[in-house]
């Protein structure tokens, strides 16, 4: 009994191996196809989609097809919310490379300044694809809520932050688990944190609605 017990876990564990090794090869080659500059945002949207099923038990869909499907269905507005944060990281990196050339009493109040705005952005960075694929909303609220969401619940970005720089890590020294799995992996821990955070916002709308 105890056996059949660890050999279901066992196939468990190889299982979420398989799918999320398959889902990252999924990213990387739709990534590319969209040249990656117009790929990366609609592929990213549509392995957190899957992820996000899975985490929900709904582990049955049929893979390609769906993350196909996604990714034509979220191109343009993926891409339109990937063009602003790729504006605002290019913005951060002028003004980064700006503030390094510069001498005297100033420089470290710009590059304070400069830092607390890189870590807001970072929280967003976060947080953003999970609530594209929770909520329907216009391009510019995701912003605003994945911000929301990074400043209002501090401990949830904080773990974020260490698991994906643990994430980071393990990719640079191990390549071939990072060419793995580094963006599933990745995707599978914001978007498992970020559902312990919606269900815990879900809990607290019913009781004070009660």
């Amino acid at each position: 009994m105890e056996s059949s017990v660890w050999m279901g876990r066992f196939y468990g564990i190889c299982q979420w191996i398989t799918r999320l090794a398959y889902v990252n090869l999924l990213w990387l080659i739709f990534t590319g196809l969209g040249l990656f500059v117009f790929g990366a945002a609609p592929a990213t949207v549509a392995m957190f989609t899957i992820i996000r099923k899975w985490l929900r038990e709904e582990s049955d869909l049929p893979i390609l097809s769906f993350f196909w499907k996604t990714y034509k269905k979220e191109f343009w507005k993926a891409n339109s919310l990937g063009f602003i944060l790729l504006v605002i990281s290019i913005v951060l990196y002028l003004d980064w490379r700006l503030i390094i050339s510069i001498q005297g009493v100033f420089y470290p109040i710009l590059m304070g300044c400069l830092i607390g705005v890189g870590f807001l952005f970072l929280t967003v960075m976060l947080f953003i694809f999970p609530v594209y694929v929770q909520y329907e909303y216009k391009t510019l609220k995701y912003i605003k809520t994945a911000f929301l969401l990074g400043v209002s619940y501090p401990l949830y970005t904080m773990v974020m932050i260490s698991t994906a720089i643990c994430i980071f890590i393990i990719s640079v020294f191990f390549n071939g688990i990072g060419l793995l799995f580094f963006g599933s992996g990745l995707s599978f821990i914001l978007m498992y944190i970020s559902n312990l955070l919606f269900n815990k916002i879900a809990k607290q709308f019913t009781v004070v609605a009660s």
